[in-house]
């Protein structure tokens, strides 16, 4: 049997659903969670709504993170602005159940996304936008493969004060596997 290519050793990527913006909600309005993302502000039902329940299209694949023991939603991510001229996207990930961080949830989501982002989707090309503090996320964006390409220094305004943003990126064939 072949295996889906949206199942990782752990986690699995499904759509998301509607049941699935209350619990969303939980992390998307926790400051500890949401520090990372690209916005600042606690977000409404609609939305987180909005966000979540995204058609698929032609230059975007949103999926629910959930784990393969239980099926329960840890996160979102998603491949972004997808160029078929430059076969490129920009991926983007949260595990926002925070008893699923170092757990090796957020390893497994990444291997998963390229792998369908190059298999799938026929990317040559998949980077991301890091807050240069986010040291968890980068230790395991290396961790798969991605090398640090540019920094975009002072490029974000939290916290009171500026934050560098590291652009990272992956070309086929330099993913780094892990179980499957």
């Amino acid at each position: 049997m072949v295996p889906s290519p949206l199942e990782g050793e752990r986690i699995r990527l499904r759509a998301h659903e509607p049941e699935d913006v209350d619990r969303a909600m939980l992390w998307l309005n926790d400051p500890e969670v949401r520090q990372f993302l690209g916005r600042q502000y606690p977000f409404s039902r609609k939305e987180a709504g909005e966000r979540l329940l995204v058609a698929p299209s032609f230059n975007a694949a949103l999926f629910a993170i959930v784990r393969k023991e239980d099926g329960l939603l840890i996160g979102d991510c998603g491949l972004f602005d997808a160029s078929p001229e430059n076969r490129g996207a920009t991926l983007g990930i949260q595990i926002g159940d925070k008893t699923c961080w170092e757990g090796g949830y957020g390893t497994d989501t990444m291997r998963t996304l390229c792998r369908f982002g190059f298999d799938v989707m026929n990317l040559h090309r998949i980077d991301l936008h890091a807050l240069a503090s986010n040291e968890r996320a980068i230790h395991v964006y290396e961790k798969v493969g991605l090398q640090r390409e540019a920094v975009l220094r002072e490029a974000m305004f939290r916290f009171g004060r500026y934050h560098d943003i590291v652009v990272m990126g992956l070309l086929r064939g330099e993913l780094v596997e892990g179980p499957r």
